[in-house]
């Protein structure tokens, strides 16, 4: 993994990386006598880690099993020790068996090494041929460097130099901070300034180019160009001197302490936010990469708005944003002028993505009283770049990865990036345009899930309920629903949405339903066997043949209210070119839909009344376009405060409000309380538009 692609998708998070690995995995034990080897094995690693600390070619040598190639050993250690180390930590990762050896005489053993040198350090994950010597001691027969990151540093802020500042401007495109009269204070490395921190009397200026973001910019700020006033602000940037000048900036004879400190807090919170790797048990200290040459990050705090970021990120499409961290949201995303100018104002997603996901095999246990996911994903994928050295997962933080492997590699290296839900995968050899590997990634945490989409109703309360009770101030109780899908990144998928087929294995509690997007097998659910971590459940398998935008499942207690088949009208089926406005569907069509309604149980009686409905509806629609997008389709009917309802392939969940609910919505203008097949009919609808049919990029929704 080079510096440059890993230092482009920190800033893309901008956010804080999360533990490097999971806690190594309970190892395979090579031999019946395993106390003795393990104190063995735990010397060897001992002697390593001394080796290289001391940066000792002959120590190396020493461990070296009688029959390994020396030279091979001396071309590791000139390529592996290649600075003196003020600190080195070794730990081991995973052991697999050799095919050469039984376990009992060897094994491969991969671990990871953290080296610093000063406010340097690198990470290198290490391969070892492990065999049984001479004198029944582990010794080295074979090694090699699986990957590494290079040039991390230790940042701290120079709290010994102050600078005072008037009319001192930070610009990047379309941004303008400007320190009308104050102090800075700089973070340091040998490549130079790298990041600052602004105190006094500032103001910030941005002012988008595009229309569409203008308008966006009016609705937060209500004016054009998003003007306020700041006190602070924590900045990186890649080139200092493309940003600023900095003989504006004046040293002082002396530090003022109160503000050196109160700098130095405003660099611990902010820092943390980006370009920040956690290493887990290798160090626990925080160290950094230097953004790109060209890409700057501003964390502004504002009177008016709190803290605003402003990232210009230039590995994205959309290379310029502007974020409202105290609601989480953006407030613009765009493409900068430079990216403009190289690829043009529209572009497909698709052509920019790296690789390709075919197919999903997805078994998860979930556990709703705990929220907990047990899972093990596997990803066919394909390479689209001409080459690929590094895989981009999205996967939810909460959820705890113990392994990424492959067919074609083995155990592979990753990094977590916190709060922005990916992980970084380094692939150990460069993969080519058209290779396709089979990549598994086991996970589990406890991960809560999502709300239904209200995208339609404003919702009007009593003026007198908290927000946060509105659930409980229900009586009876909302049956609970747990829904996990495309917000909640349950399962390891591409940063971009992507079709593909997918099979889908849930194991729950006997008590409980799942609805998920595929069609059911035949013969789910099918009892599961009790384990160490749960009771005996049900399995449910759900197979998606067609390709779908992103995989959801939802968990709750239902009971069948309907089943039927709906017929299509022959004639509507695969229209030709001939027919005017109508598409050309060249893959077979479904002449008929399976169609599914389950219920929560208080809802049977409306759910039985929606299935006909919902039948008609899907006629309708299949008229328009001449095809089913899926073979299946259930409609789960549960409970929730309002209505509203989100729609994945194969299925949908439909909100129905008790009549005991305190929440008003059916004076709203957006209700549509005239027409009570609304919500049914736009949650239907989304089968064909938003799943079967999607957007090139995130901005054509």
């Amino acid at each position: 993994m080079t510096a440059t692609t890993l230092r482009a998708t920190l800033l893309a998070a901008m956010v804080a990386i999360g533990p490097l690995l999971a806690t190594p995995a309970a190892a395979q034990t090579p031999t019946a006598t395993a106390s003795v080897d393990e104190v063995r094995l735990r010397e060897l690693l001992q002697q390593l880690e001394q080796a290289v600390t001391r940066r000792d070619g002959a120590a190396y040598l020493a461990l070296a099993h009688p029959s390994a190639s020396i030279v091979g050993a001396e071309r590791f250690t000139d390529a592996e020790f290649r600075t003196v180390p003020t600190r080195v930590v070794v730990q081991e990762r995973e052991r697999a068996a050799l095919t050469s050896v039984p376990m009992a005489l060897g094994f491969a053993l991969t671990v990871d090494a953290f080296i610093e040198a000063g406010d340097r350090a690198r990470v290198a994950t290490w391969m070892f041929d492990v065999r049984r010597g001479d004198d029944q001691r582990w010794r080295i027969f074979d090694q090699r460097a699986v990957s590494s990151v290079e040039n991390l540093y230790r940042l701290t802020l120079n709290t010994a130099t102050q600078y005072d500042v008037k009319n001192f401007t930070v610009v990047a495109e379309d941004l303008e901070l400007t320190l009308v009269e104050g102090s800075v204070f700089t973070v340091d490395t040998d490549q130079g300034i790298t990041g600052l921190v602004l105190l006094g009397r500032g103001e910030m200026r941005f002012h988008p180019t595009p229309r569409t973001e203008i308008e966006q910019v009016r609705i937060f700020a209500g004016a054009d160009t998003l003007e306020t006033r700041f006190d602070s602000a924590f900045i990186r940037v890649g080139t200092f001197e493309a940003h600023a000048d900095r003989r504006l900036m004046v040293a002082r004879a002396a530090v003022d302490p109160r503000e050196a400190r109160r700098a130095e807090q405003i660099f611990r919170d902010e820092s943390a936010k980006s370009f920040v790797l956690d290493l887990a048990d290798l160090t626990r200290d925080s160290w950094s990469l230097l953004p790109g040459p060209q890409d700057l990050l501003a964390e502004i705090r504002t009177r008016r708005f709190d803290t605003l970021t402003y990232a210009r990120s230039n590995s994205e499409a959309e290379d310029i944003s502007v974020f409202e961290r105290k609601r989480q949201r953006n407030i613009a995303v765009y493409a900068s002028k430079d990216k403009l100018l190289a690829r043009g104002r529209f572009y497909n997603e698709d052509d920019l993505s790296p690789y390709d996901i075919l197919d999903h095999q997805i078994d998860v246990s979930y556990a709703p009283e705990r929220r907990w996911l047990d899972g093990r994903a596997v990803m066919q994928v394909r390479v689209r770049a001409e080459t690929l050295g590094q895989l981009t997962i999205r996967l939810s933080d909460s959820l705890a990865v113990r392994s990424v492997t492959s067919d074609r590699f083995g155990r592979m290296f990753y990094l977590r990036v916190a709060n922005q839900n990916t992980v970084l995968v380094n692939l150990p050899t460069v993969a080519s345009k058209g290779d396709e590997m089979m990549v598994t990634v086991e996970y589990s945490g406890r991960l809560e899930p999502q709300e239904a989409e209200r995208e339609l109703v404003a919702v009007q309360r009593d003026p007198g309920l908290q927000l946060d009770a509105i659930d409980e101030s229900t009586f009876p109780k909302i049956e609970p629903a747990y829904l996990y899908s495309n917000r909640s990144y349950w399962h390891p998928q591409p940063p971009i949405t992507d079709y593909a087929t997918a099979t889908i294995k849930i194991t729950v509690p006997q008590a409980f339903a799942v609805v998920a997007s595929g069609t059911l097998d035949a013969d789910s659910p099918r009892p599961s066997e009790p384990t160490d971590n749960a009771p005996a459940g049900k399995v449910y398998t759900f197979n998606a043949e067609r390709p779908l935008r992103y995989l959801a499942f939802l968990v709750t207690k239902l009971v069948r209210a309907d089943r039927r088949t709906v017929q299509f009208d022959q004639e509507s089926v695969a229209p030709t070119a001939t027919d005017a406005g109508a598409p050309t569907l060249e893959e077979a069509v479904y002449d008929k839909l399976e169609l599914v309604v389950e219920s929560h149980p208080r809802q049977l009686g409306r759910a039985r009344a929606l299935a006909e409905r919902a039948e008609d509806i899907a006629q309708f629609y299949e008229s328009l376009i001449g095809d089913s997008p899926y073979a299946t389709f259930t409609l789960a009917v549960i409970e929730g405060t309002l209505p509203g309802g989100h729609s994945p392939g194969y299925f949908a969940a439909l909100n129905q409000p008790l009549s005991t609910s305190t929440v008003t919505w059916r004076n709203d203008p957006a209700a549509f309380s005239s027409y009570p097949e609304f919500f049914l009919a736009h949650e239907v609808a989304h089968q064909w538009w938003g799943q079967a049919v999607g957007w090139r990029n995130d901005h054509e929704q």
